[in-house]
């Protein structure tokens, strides 16, 4: 790799593949990258992990019209200009880099097939600055209407209605002034705190991310199990 910039070398290593237009798969999470490079020659990508690295800007990525899942964690991106020319993407991690307002994310609406986005992730604790509004979800689910996920929280489909609900309980409590916070302790843990960390190393490229994709799936669920256990806390004060 010459100074952060992906070459079709680091492409065939990371791979496996000779052609790097027969790669389907792609981690490449903390290699120092800065520069894009070449990624747009590997015109079957479907799923490309790029997190942790030092990335700005996404326009290279255009020519991957088949590229569905995009991991861009953890990188210092201040707006996603360059994404909307990935049509089929559906799954789109932006947790931890830097984008100041909801309006930088205003290229996502050309995305027709998006319904996954990721803006914060508390159990890494990784966010961005506009994530910091009080109206924001609202902000971006009203800019963005055909999410079903956000922030891994299910806005439509199978278990949005868990959160919806744990939502509508916390906010009704919130609304109560005669709660005294002074008088509940914290109940015991449902699972262990370790319970949903990854055991685990993946090394190859492809087994690293089915494990990207495990992590996503768990931190979905401990964020569920956290918001109950929040939800289950206030119910308690409540009724004191």
């Amino acid at each position: 790799m010459e100074d952060g910039k992906i070459t079709k070398a680091l492409l065939k290593t990371r791979s496996g593949e000779f052609d790097i237009e027969s790669i389907h798969t792609l981690n490449l999470r903390d290699c120092g990258l800065s520069d894009l490079g070449c990624i747009s020659e590997c015109t079957q990508l479907e799923r490309l992990n790029l997190s942790r690295n030092d990335l700005t800007k996404l326009n290279k990525l255009a020519g991957l019209g088949n590229l569905s899942s995009l991991n861009l964690s953890g990188n210092r991106i201040t707006n996603p200009e360059g994404l909307q020319a990935l049509e089929s993407l559906q799954s789109v991690n932006l947790a931890g880099n830097l984008i100041g307002s909801v309006n930088s994310l205003r290229c996502l609406t050309a995305l027709d097939k998006l319904e996954d986005l990721r803006l914060h992730d508390p159990v890494r604790d990784l966010s961005n600055p506009l994530c910091h509004s009080n109206t924001y979800r609202k902000d971006v689910l009203d800019m963005l209407p055909n999410l079903k996920v956000l922030d891994g929280e299910r806005i439509l489909g199978l278990g949005s209605d868990v959160f919806s609900m744990c939502r509508e309980i916390e906010e009704s409590l919130e609304r109560r002034q005669d709660v005294n916070s002074q008088q509940s302790s914290n109940p015991s843990p449902w699972v262990s705190n370790d319970y949903f960390e990854p055991t685990t190393k993946f090394e190859e490229s492809r087994l690293g991310d089915a494990k990207e994709q495990l992590e996503a799936l768990l931190s979905s669920c401990k964020m569920a199990v956290k918001k109950s256990e929040d939800v289950f806390v206030k119910l308690k004060k409540s009724t004191k």
